[in-house]
């Protein structure tokens, strides 16, 4: 009983624990990359994100979407003639990008200098992946607008105890109408690595957070004045995997001497359709698979609070990857998985989701 005992603990163990990473350049986005998001901005009531070292256990499973969304790399040249120019990624331009993306509308000078139609550039190089600017309609005209000094958001190589900082600033000068300046500092602290489990599935992964304050400045000459303000201190939790292409899972907070507040979450996610059709509660599933793990034999899946429900089957890779999409219905509580077995040797992670609620198993195929 004792050797079970020991098996089954060791069985547990592989499958949650994981090896230190290391997050370099190939483990982002590059122009096209599309990756689908679930959007929050709670989390679940037995998270912490004190939570740190070395092969932690983050465990937001329990995470539910509001929204979903896409994120889009895009090409510098798909973004306009302008920005393609200005940014345009050439070894001699101190501007040069290979990244862009949709950025949100600015009100500058209280709404006085509309800034809208937002671009953020970025370049990603073997040393870092960092801001250089951003490009925005401004009072009518795309106007470029460089950082003087870049905002580095990753250095490379990304391993567990790095810690790195930065100040980067812009302005804005728009004729007859006044100015905008902003400067901020940023601090990275690679403070974690270890096993993050989302509602896709289970990441190895280290953990980035970036501590973020800064001051804007603004002039308006029709009214002969300005003014400074200082940003709200902001703090970035961020878990990266290899070639996760953005981070798995990225919790912003808002930052009051030691108390935080969540202003958003968002984590990759397959397509939920949150108005219709199968649940995505909270409730847990009652689930197993068997045999676990699996030398190639049929592979069947039990759901006992299930009964002959339908349900949807997510089958991921380690590193996320969504293999395949499976709709199938349970025969008193029992489903056969024939499209398991011409999956190559590894380790996979099965989101299970279905009327009455909502498992995720871990399935070993040797």
């Amino acid at each position: 009983m004792k050797k079970i005992i020991t098996l089954v603990i060791c069985l547990t163990f592989s499958v949650y624990s994981f090896s230190q990473i290391t997050i370099g350049t190939g483990d982002f986005a590059a122009a096209g990359d599309t990756v689908r998001l679930s959007v929050t901005n709670t989390v679940p009531a037995n998270t912490s994100l004190a939570t740190n070292g070395a092969n932690a256990l983050w465990d937001y499973s329990g995470l539910v979407p509001n929204s979903q969304e896409v994120d889009t790399s895009l090409a510098v040249t798909s973004t306009g003639i302008t920005y393609a120019i200005f940014f345009a990624n050439l070894p001699f331009n101190s501007n040069r990008a290979n990244i862009a993306a949709k950025g949100a509308d600015l009100a500058g000078g209280g709404g006085a200098v509309p800034i809208t139609d937002v671009y953020n550039y970025f370049y990603n190089s073997n040393s870092n992946y960092k801001q250089v600017g951003f490009g925005a309609n401004i009072s009518g005209v795309a106007t470029p607008v460089p950082y003087t000094n870049k905002d580095i958001v990753y250095s490379f190589p990304c391993n567990y105890g790095n810690i790195d900082s930065c100040d980067s600033d812009y302005s804005i000068n728009v004729p007859s109408q006044g100015y905008a300046e902003g400067q901020q500092h940023r601090v990275n602290h690679v403070d974690g690595w270890g096993t993050l489990i989302t509602p896709l599935g289970t990441f190895n992964t280290i953990r980035v957070v970036s501590e973020l304050t800064g001051s804007d400045s603004i002039f308006i000459t029709n009214f002969g004045f300005g003014f400074s303000f200082p940003r709200t201190k902001t703090r970035e939790y961020k878990w990266l995997t290899t070639n996760g292409k953005i981070p798995v899972l990225q919790i912003n907070v808002n930052v009051n001497g030691q108390n935080e507040t969540v202003t958003s979450v968002r984590y990759k996610d397959i397509y939920r359709d949150l108005s219709v059709g199968l649940s995505d509660n909270t409730k847990e599933l009652t689930a197993k698979i068997f045999p676990n793990p699996s030398t190639g034999d049929k592979v069947f899946m039990e759901l006992d609070n299930l009964n002959n429900g339908q349900c949807e089957i997510a089958v991921y890779s380690v590193n996320g990857t969504l293999i395949t999409t499976l709709l199938k219905n349970a025969n008193q509580g029992k489903i056969e998985l024939d499209e398991l077995q011409n999956l190559a040797p590894g380790y996979y992670t099965l989101n299970v989701r279905g009327e009455l609620g909502r498992a995720s198993l871990n399935w070993l195929k040797k």
